[in-house]
C-alpha cells in the first residue's frame, strides 16, 4: 500500500492456522532463562508488528521458525486501532513470557496525531503550546503503561504518528513541536523516545529538524521509518539522509501482509532493524591457546603434529577422553578419537576426519533458538561446526544472511524442515557429524 498517499495503517488481525509444526511446542515449553523486557538494543535483524498480540503459541512456532526475534506491541494510547478491550492476549505476563523465551519488544503508543490528520484518530490541538501539553500527557501515558508492562528505564518508546501532508507547514511546525515535548517528557521519565512515521510524512521533517539544527529541538533516540519498498535494509531513500541516526533505524518495509512460519498464519508489517550500531559478535575463543577458528580443519592421524593437533586434543579433553594436551598424535590421541568415534556410532580407525571436526566442535548446550542477527559464543560454535562440516559460510560470530542460508541448507540437506533457524533439532544432527 502507498503509505505516503494514506496513513501507514496496521490493520492486522490475527490468524492462527490449526496445524502447527509437531514438537516445537514441547521443544519450547521450557524458557531459555528469566529475562525482562527489553526493547531492541543492540541488534541487526527482523522484527514484526501487529495490531493484536498473538498467542503463546503462535508466539512460540514463530520463536522456532521465524526469521524474527522483535515484536512491535500496542501499549499504550488513545487512538490505538487495538486497545487493552481488544486485546485477548496482550498482558504483563504475555510480555514477561515471551521475553523469557528471548523475543525483544517495540512498545508502541499511538495517541494524537498531527492537526491536518485526515483520519478519524484524534487529533492534536493545532496551537502549538496546548499540543505541547498533550504530547507531555501521551508521554506519562506511555511511560506508566511501559512500567506496567515490564519496561524498565532506558528502553525506547515509540510514538506512532501516522501519516500527514507535511506540505501544511502549520501543521507540520505543530507536529514537530509535539514530538520535541514528548522526546523531552519520555526522557525525563526514564526512557529513551523513538518515532514512528511515513518517511514522506514526520520522518522527513525530523530529519529536516536535525539537518537545519532546528533551535531547542530535541531529537528521537530511534527513528522508525515506514517506507513499503520491500526492501529489508535500513537506507532512508530520499526521505532519510545518510548522515542521521546511523545505527539506530528501523525500516517498516511490507505493510499488511499475511505472513506464515510452522503452520501459523499472522497478518503483519515486516520491519528490518539495526539499533544499538547493529549485532556485534563477541570475542573469538581459544582453546589451550589455539584460535577455535580455523581456515581450514585438517584431517589428522597417528604422527600428525601441530596447533591443529592441539586443538583436537584440548577438545578431547573437553569431553574427558584425554587428561593432557600436547601437539602430537601419539596412540594415546589415537585411543581417544576411537572412544569418541564409537561414542557417534562410527568405525573405530584412528583418524580424524571433517565429521569429526564437525561433531567435536558442536559439542556444548544445544538450548534456545540461534537466527538471523544473533551473536554469542553458540553462534560462533555453530559456524566453525557448519565450516569443518564443509558448509559455506563465514566464521564471524554474527548469524548473519549467508549463515542462515548455510542453516537452511544444512536442515533440508539432514531431513530437517527448511526454517533459517538453528535450535535442539540442528543441533543433535551437527553433534552427530551429519555433514553439510
Amino acid at each position: 500500500m502507498d503509505s505516503f498517499r494514506r496513513p501507514a495503517t496496521r490493520r492486522l488481525g490475527l490468524v492462527a492456522s490449526v496445524a502447527l509444526v509437531a514438537g516445537l511446542l514441547v521443544a519450547l515449553a521450557a524458557p531459555a532463562g528469566a529475562a525482562s523486557p527489553k526493547s531492541p538494543g543492540r541488534f541487526t535483524g527482523f522484527a514484526f508488528d501487529t495490531c493484536v498480540a498473538p498467542s503463546n503459541q503462535v508466539m512460540d512456532t514463530w520463536r522456532m521458525t521465524s526469521p524474527f526475534s522483535v515484536v512491535g506491541i500496542y501499549t499504550s494510547g488513545r487512538a490505538r486501532a487495538c486497545p487493552e478491550s481488544a486485546q485477548p492476549n496482550l498482558s504483563p505476563a504475555w510480555v514477561k513470557r515471551q521475553a523469557d523465551r528471548g523475543w525483544r519488544f517495540l512498545p508502541i503508543h499511538v495517541g494524537y496525531q498531527a492537526p491536518c490528520f485526515s483520519g478519524k484518530k484524534s487529533r492534536m490541538a493545532a496551537d502549538v503550546r496546548t499540543a505541547r501539553q498533550q504530547a507531555r500527557v501521551d508521554a506519562d501515558e506511555a511511560a506508566v503503561a511501559a512500567r506496567r508492562y515490564g519496561f524498565g528505564s532506558k528502553n525506547v518508546l515509540y510514538l506512532d504518528i501516522e501519516y500527514y501532508n507535511r506540505g501544511n507547514r502549520a501543521c507540520d511546525n505543530t507536529t514537530l513541536e509535539f514530538i520535541d515535548a514528548w522526546n523531552e517528557r519520555v526522557a525525563k521519565r526514564g526512557y529513551r523516545a523513538g518515532l514512528y512515521s511515513s518517511g514522506a510524512a514526520a520522518i522527513m521533517s525530523v530529519d529536516e529538524a536535525r539537518r537545519t539544527k532546528r533551535k531547542g529541538f530535541t531529537q528521537p533516540y530511534h527513528l522508525w521509518m515506514a517506507w513499503e519498498n520491500g526492501r529489508a535494509n535500513v537506507s532512508g531513500g530520499k526521505y532519510l539522509s545518510d548522515a542521521g541516526w546511523k545505527g539506530r533505524r528501523i525500516h517498516q518495509y511490507d505493510l499488511d501482509t499475511k505472513a506464515s512460519y510452522g503452520g501459523a498464519t499472522v497478518n503483519i508489517d515486516r520491519n528490518y532493524l539495526q539499533t544499538g550500531g547493529g549485532s556485534r559478535a563477541t570475542r573469538a575463543k581459544k582453546a589451550c591457546g589455539v584460535p577455535l577458528n580455523q581456515s581450514r580443519y585438517q584431517s589428522l592421524r597417528k604422527g600428525s603434529r601441530g596447533s591443529q593437533v592441539k586443538l583436537l586434543r584440548c577438545l578431547l579433553r573437553r569431553e574427558g577422553l584425554v587428561k593432557s594436551v600436547s601437539s602430537s598424535y601419539s596412540s594415546a590421541t589415537a585411543r581417544a578419537v576411537d572412544t569418541y568415534r564409537r561414542s557417534k556410532g562410527w568405525s573405530a580407525n584412528g583418524r580424524v576426519s571433517s565429521t569429526v571436526w564437525a561433531a567435536l566442535l558442536a559439542e556444548g548446550s544445544t538450548g534456545g533458538v540461534l537466527k538471523y542477527g544473533s551473536t554469542g559464543e553458540k553462534v560462533w560454535r555453530a559456524q566453525r561446526s557448519l565450516k569443518a562440516g564443509g558448509a559455506n559460510v563465514s566464521v564471524n560470530g554474527i548469524f548473519d544472511a549467508r549463515t542462515a542460508a548455510a542453516v537452511k541448507r544444512y536442515r533440508q540437506k539432514n531431513g530437517l524442515p527448511g526454517y533459517q533457524t538453528l535450535e535442539a533439532s540442528v543441533w543433535r544432527k551437527l553433534q552427530a557429524g551429519r555433514r553439510s
